[in-house]
């Protein structure tokens, strides 16, 4: 009996051991002071597998919209290195940074927190180089609102900054607004010299979507609906898995792929080739695959929408090669609702012969 329980706290220690382990260079980076006017902030995280099994980065989550993270998708093997690059967007943003990123992984601990700081300095400009595009009578610091990532449930608002160069006041209004963007401006009319604040708010909830939306509003100036002028309104969408309870946790689903990396061989000019592959739930939860993301419009997928714990499903990738020629990389995005991969990133590669 102390012989069986030796060997089981032995082959206990071994299999503890085993295991990928992530260390940071360090887990905090000050920008110290950066202009506003310089473009995203960005630093890149770096680390090393220091366990004996390859480490996988499974999920990054930020705690605003105004970070943007990338990281390595591949396995780590050990004593090899990968990054996680943090994107700070400092337009618009005058003040003080201090945000989470927290690095979801299979190493243990499974959490890790990094922490960017600094200080965003406001830049002066003058009028034709702040507000370079020109809407009627007026003049646009931006013709384009990007939210980056937005929650769920949030209800975030950015700021357009309009000016009046023209001698006469203009009145500035919004129609057709989809039900999920609120628009205005403030003040509503603007004489010459001034400025407006055209406030543009997001209801992630109500647009009922997921990964990257966008939206086109428009813009009248003295109520002349003949006319409008376009915004672009952008934002990723996605589930604050952080929320979460542990119930919910020890309960979610569990996406698995038989292979991420499609190797599709040669095909020929102008021919259409499907691929298969299989993705297993192994969690204990019901998976939702809530959108397929392709850059391509050569790659279509299709995928089941939900597959039951336990359960295996077929997900079909179709290639048309009509006007291609040469090596092809074509990647693809699943959105789906397992909170360690809620986006899995899958690549098609093939070559395309006369």
């Amino acid at each position: 009996m102390k012989l069986n329980l030796s060997v089981i706290m032995l082959f206990t220690a071994l299999s503890l051991f085993a295991q990928p382990r992530l260390a940071f260079d360090k887990l905090q980076h000050d920008f110290g002071r950066v202009s506003e006017g310089g473009g995203d902030a960005t630093y890149d995280f770096t680390f090393r597998n220091t366990g004996t099994q390859p480490l996988v980065i499974q999920n990054v989550v930020t705690t605003c919209g105004c970070t943007t993270p990338e990281w390595t998708r591949q396995p780590i093997r050990p004593g090899e290195t990968g990054f996680i690059k943090v994107a700070y967007d400092v337009k618009g943003r005058p003040g003080a940074i201090d945000k989470t990123i927290t690095v979801h992984s299979n190493s243990t601990p499974a959490s890790t927190n990094l922490r960017i700081i600094g200080e965003v300095v406001p830049v002066d400009r003058n009028p034709s180089e702040a507000y370079r595009y020109p809407a009627g009578a007026i003049r646009l610091e931006d013709l384009h609102v990007s939210f980056k990532r937005v929650y769920s449930y949030e209800r975030p608002t950015l700021v357009v900054t309009a000016y009046n160069p023209s001698p006469d006041p203009v009145k500035i209004s919004f129609i057709n607004l989809p039900a999920h963007i609120r628009a205005e401006a403030v003040p509503a009319t603007i004489r010459q010299g001034e400025k407006a604040s055209i406030r543009v708010t997001y209801d992630a909830g109500r647009k009922n979507d997921w990964g990257f939306v966008s939206d086109r509003i428009s813009m009248i100036l003295n109520d002349n609906k003949a006319v409008d002028y376009k915004l672009t309104v952008t934002a990723t969408i996605e589930e604050d898995f952080s929320r979460w309870t542990t119930a919910q946790l020890q309960n979610a689903p569990s996406i698995s792929l038989e292979r991420q990396i499609i190797e599709g061989g040669k095909i020929k000019k102008g021919e259409k080739k499907s691929y298969n592959v299989k993705i297993t739930n192994s969690g204990k939860g019901k998976l939702a695959i809530r959108k397929i993301e392709s850059g391509s419009q050569l790659v279509t997928v299709d995928a089941p929408k939900e597959i039951n714990a336990g359960a295996s499903a077929d997900l079909t990738v179709t290639f048309d090669s009509a006007g291609q020629s040469g090596d092809q990389n074509r990647s693809f995005t699943l959105i789906t609702n397992d909170p360690k991969n809620a986006q899995v990133v899958l690549r098609l590669r093939a070559e395309v012969i006369e």
